[in-house]
């Protein structure tokens, strides 16, 4: 039996990308300012500033966000009790990504996706959160989609804890930033939704 999800909704904003205005230049890039005699810069809360090659320089920046809510692969086809008197096996065959906005006016790095148990809070392999995925490079204010590159071992574990844990799973997306000065200063949103194509297979009821 196939099936899909649901669209799977995320997202990154220049918020959690927030430089010191000290930083900012009248062209909206980021200021090449000389680190001072102590190799001091400007202090900020959300992102260390080092001095490098003699100017200060944002440290690269690694964010981790929740791709939609707990998941509920029975909710998602009814037909999963319905039909199957034992569910054998759960595959996600394919997992298609879209950019539905992008207005950032950074590059984003590769970006990684996670699946763990729905009490999963972030990226964490000691919550069980397991690599399933990775989607290529996203440039500024494009909008491809495409499909994720499916990590194998991370896929069969998750089919497996469908079958013999729990159908109820989060996932995650991890990427990150490297700032630099001369680079636009960051600005914008990105929305991404992802939809998973499952097949399942098991003893069917008569």
């Amino acid at each position: 039996m196939n099936f899909r999800s649901g669209q799977l909704l995320f997202g990154v904003s220049s918020t959690q990308l927030s430089l010191p205005n000290e930083l900012r230049s009248p062209e909206g890039r980021i200021l090449e300012v000389p680190c001072g005699p102590m190799g001091m810069c400007p202090m900020a809360a959300e992102v260390t500033i080092g001095c490098e090659a003699g100017v200060c320089d944002p440290a690269p920046r690694t964010l981790s966000v929740p791709v939609g809510d707990v998941v509920d692969f029975d909710a998602y086809s009814a037909d999963l009790r319905e039909l199957f008197r034992e569910v054998d096996t759960i595959e996600v065959r394919q997992i298609d990504y879209a950019v539905t906005l992008n207005t950032l006016t950074v590059d984003l790095d590769r970006i990684e996706l996670f699946w763990g148990p729905e009490g999963a809070i972030d990226v964490d392999p000691a919550m069980g959160v397991t690599p399933l995925g990775s989607v290529p490079v996203l440039q500024a204010r494009t909008t491809p989609a495409g499909q994720v590159e499916l990590d194998g071992a991370g896929n069969a574990a998750m089919g497996e804890y469908l079958v013999s844990t729990s159908r109820r799973v989060r996932f995650f997306a991890r990427t990150q930033v490297d700032l630099r000065p001369g680079d636009p200063f960051p600005e914008g949103e990105l929305t991404v939704a992802v939809v998973l194509a499952v097949t399942a297979t098991g003893q069917v009821i008569n």
